[in-house]
Order: C-alpha cells, then sequence, then structure tokens
C-alpha cells in the first residue's frame, strides 16, 4: 500500500487527550502525520467552535495536515439542543472539507431515528456519516450495528471499523470487514493484548494481513491510529514509534 502514510492519522488519545490542539498537532505533523482526527467535544485538541473553521483551515496549512474525521457530540433522544449541536458541528465539519463524521446517540433504542433525523441535513454536505461500536456507549455489539445499518440503509450513512472495540468484545477484525464491506467508511487502529492497548507492533493484530485485505478489496479511505496503554505517560513516544511501525509497512 504505497500510500499508506498519506492516510495515516493521529488522533490524541490516551495521555495526548488532554493535550491543546496547538501544542499536540506540531508534535504529530513533526513526527510525519500528515492527517489528524478532531473530537467535537471531550478532548484537549477539540477546536474552540467560536474560532470558526477558517481559523482551522489556516491552522491545517500551517502544520501541513488535513483532518481526517471528527466525532460528533452524542445526540440525546428528546433533546433539541444537543441535536442542534450535532447539526452545527456537522456542518463545521463541511466547512473544514472533511470526509467522515462519527456519529452519536447516547441511547441505543433511539439511535437509528436520530441517525434518520439528521440525514435530510447530512445528504447536502461532504461528510459521511458512520455509526461506531464502543464498549460501554449505545452500540456496544456488532448485532447492534447491523440492526442499526438494517433499519437505516442509505448510501451516506457507513461503519467505523473500531479495531479495538471489535477485538475486545471478541470479534475478529477479518469477520467486521466480511460482515460490511462495503459499507466501511472508516478505520480505528489499535495493537491490543486482550482488552488492552499496547504500543503498536507489540499486540495481537496483524497488521500486515490487515492492510493487504482492505487493500485487495479497494478500500480508499484513511486509518485512524489510538492509543491508550497503561503507562500513559509514554503515548506520545508510542506515536512517533507508530508511524515508523506503519512506514515499515508501507514500503
Amino acid at each position: 500500500m504505497k500510500d499508506l502514510l498519506k492516510r495515516i492519522a493521529a488522533s490524541a488519545t490516551g495521555g495526548d487527550s488532554k493535550k491543546p490542539f496547538e501544542e499536540i498537532v506540531p508534535i504529530y505533523a513533526k513526527m510525519g502525520y500528515k492527517l489528524f482526527e478532531l473530537y467535537a467535544t471531550g478532548r484537549g485538541s477539540s477546536p474552540d467552535y467560536s474560532k470558526g473553521a477558517a481559523f482551522y483551515s489556516t491552522k491545517a496549512r500551517e502544520y501541513g495536515i488535513a483532518y481526517s474525521s471528527l466525532h460528533l457530540p452524542a445526540i440525546v433522544s428528546g433533546s433539541n439542543d444537543s441535536f442542534e449541536q450535532a447539526v452545527k458541528w456537522l456542518k463545521f465539519a463541511d466547512e473544514l472539507n472533511i470526509p467522515v463524521c462519527v456519529f452519536n446517540a447516547a441511547e441505543k433504542e433511539s439511535y437509528a431515528m436520530l441517525l434518520k433525523k439528521i440525514l435530510p441535513i447530512a445528504e447536502n454536505l461532504k461528510p459521511e456519516l458512520v455509526v461506531q461500536v464502543h464498549e460501554g456507549r449505545s452500540l456496544d455489539t456488532l448485532e447492534a450495528v447491523k440492526t442499526v445499518l438494517k433499519e437505516v440503509n442509505h448510501p451516506k450513512v457507513k461503519i467505523l471499523h473500531e479495531l479495538g472495540s471489535y477485538h475486545a468484545i471478541g470479534e475478529p477484525w477479518k469477520k467486521v470487514i466480511d460482515e460490511f464491506w462495503p459499507r466501511i467508511g472508516l478505520f480505528h487502529l489499535k495493537d491490543m493484548a486482550g482488552p488492552q492497548s499496547v504500543p503498536f507492533g507489540t499486540g495481537e493484530i496483524d497488521f500486515a494481513s490487515l492492510l493487504t485485505t482492505v487493500d485487495s478489496i479497494g478500500y480508499k479511505g484513511n486509518f485512524v491510529l489510538e492509543l491508550d496503554p497503561k503507562d500513559r505517560e509514554n503515548t506520545n513516544k508510542y506515536f512517533a514509534e507508530a508511524f515508523k511501525f506503519f512506514q515499515r509497512l508501507s514500503n
């Protein structure tokens, strides 16, 4: 996969999750990353909406990066304010030319309904919406994701292959690809030892096989790297090593 390094994004996770945007993004850019994932809320690197999308476009050019994806804030059933917040950030992502937004709803029971509600707005904007499985959140099983995709069968709605979470709940990455391709819109990559995130290249995930597989099926999207090691103080060091790890795999 010769263009792999142009498609690898860093996400300020683990011990880097509280670091502010203007501290952490230049560090990742210096490591070689060309893409960065944004969170609307809940991260030190979350954008300050009041500064406007143009400010973050300028910063991207300054740092030599682009934005791979943005996590929308969770919508709470019955809360018009939370819905409007999600819409606001979806439009913000569109202004930044972000290709993928991670959709979030607080409750499993209303997930598909709220996804349908935001779709008429999303249809006229650039970002695709991806559905995320994650331990402890509203969608926490492969079956829950299948149910949502069956109910919301729309070309604008795809899935986030959350590799670490699927591995943690016992779903092999290949099974997830076989189940959902071609409705995979984004990959989140973690190396794992059981349910624990570990530095890339030290865990149980065969990344060489994974990359060969996704290349063979024609996946053209991005790969967001995440880390949440036990020694969180070393997260930044592990991100630098992760870039070199995928650099070797790209040759």
